[in-house]
């Protein structure tokens, strides 16, 4: 396999072209994601422009689709790519140098986004008519009444991961020989690991329903999360990519693609359109319903996924190479340019579907942009 040096997560490391190319994909369907959600799409977003007041409507349960489908499986993915280049990293540079590292290409951009990019947007959009902007930094910012990680939050994971792989490696240290080999798992054990942890996710959300947990960490998605960072570690020492059986991954694409017109079936038979609508979590049976569907769809769409760029898109040109060289930039800087089109579209009389249609393309190609300028600042390629 041909293979490059780029960054993930904010460490360098080499790796495949498809996996720069599916990590640049991620980033972009993130900026589609979160503009689904500014016009009605189920989720969670800094400022929403379409009307509540007439109850719903079909743009609303198609962008809740989208965002559901997309809310299975992208930031699954995302850590299964951190996790997957972790173990290289570490081995090559130390346990000392991995965690500086980390600390660097993870740490300064978070910390930029906690204090510079984030607080000026929560006070714009909720608090100037009230305060100023130096007295909300001074009062909320600096008084830490309220956390300002936002998307970040998956950086901020990184570094908890970071510290507690490190942590791990030390006090096992195995020997390179003596670890234990894994085949790809088979079918079966997809499938009942699916189901472990579709319920696994239910329990969890009867303490924390989804969009809920300490330190903007929405802990309702961490069950998968965890299990794809672990996949990711298992994948890179036993060489699954290059093991993924074709029939496998064909047979959990066509259950993705079952599976994903159930969600939406079964909450319109316990209630959906009536009103009713509890899938973040609790003791009901539309929480079970949302927490058993995702892992399917997480293993059928990463699965494809991954086959897919593996085949059609091992390879590296001018522009897949600035995107990849500046896609952590755009993850970082996407929602104030966001933010920005849809407040700027609000003006415009068109229907939110038309929209999401301006404003998702202009917003991805925006932040390529801006991220392309910020990388050609001085020393800031050191930390991006």
């Amino acid at each position: 396999m041909v293979t490059s040096s780029t960054s993930i997560g904010g460490t360098v490391l080499k790796r495949l072209y498809y996996l720069d190319n599916l990590r640049i994909f991620l980033t972009m369907l993130v900026i589609v994601f979160h503009t689904s959600i500014a016009y009605g799409g189920a989720g969670s977003w800094y400022y929403e422009d379409f009307s509540k007041s007439l109850g719903v409507t079909p743009t609303m349960v198609v962008l809740t689709i989208f965002t559901a489908v997309c809310q299975a499986f992208f930031m699954s993915l995302f850590f299964f790519l951190s996790a997957y280049f972790t173990p290289g990293s570490y081995e090559r540079k130390g346990p000392l140098k991995f965690i500086v590292d980390r600390l660097i290409r993870l740490g300064i951009p978070l910390l930029i986004f906690y204090f510079a990019i984030d607080p000026p947007i929560i006070w714009y959009l909720y608090f100037k008519n009230s305060e100023t902007l130096s007295v909300f930094y001074e009062q909320v910012v600096f008084g830490f009444k309220k956390a300002f990680f936002g998307p970040t939050w998956f950086i901020e994971t990184l570094i908890y991961f970071a510290v507690i792989y490190t942590l791990i490696c030390q006090l096992i240290k195995p020997r390179r020989n003596g670890r234990l080999q894994f085949a790809f798992p088979s079918g079966k054990i997809l499938l009942l690991t699916a189901i472990l942890f579709g319920l696994i996710a239910f329990v969890v959300r009867l303490k924390y329903p989804t969009g809920t947990g300490p330190l903007e960490l929405q802990l309702g998605y961490f069950p998968l999360y965890i299990l794809m960072m672990v996949i990711g570690i298992v994948t890179y020492r036993n060489h699954w990519l290059d093991q993924i059986p074709e029939r496998t991954a064909r047979v959990w694409k066509w259950v993705a693609i079952c599976v994903i017109p159930l969600l939406p079936i079964g909450l319109i038979l316990t209630g959906a359109l009536n009103g009713t609508l509890a899938i973040n979590g609790g003791m009901n049976v539309q929480a079970l319903i949302y927490a058993m569907w995702e892992p399917f769809a997480c293993f059928g769409i990463c699965l494809s996924l991954l086959l897919y760029f593996q085949r059609r898109w091992n390879f590296s040109n001018t522009l897949t190479q600035a995107l990849s060289s500046t896609a952590y930039t755009v993850y970082i800087i996407h929602p104030p340019i966001v933010i920005a089109w849809t407040m700027l579209l609000h003006i415009v009389r068109l229907p939110e579907i038309v929209k999401f249609l301006i404003v998702a393309p202009a917003g991805v190609v925006t932040c390529c942009l801006v991220a392309f300028v910020i990388c050609k600042i001085p020393y800031a390629k050191n930390v991006l």
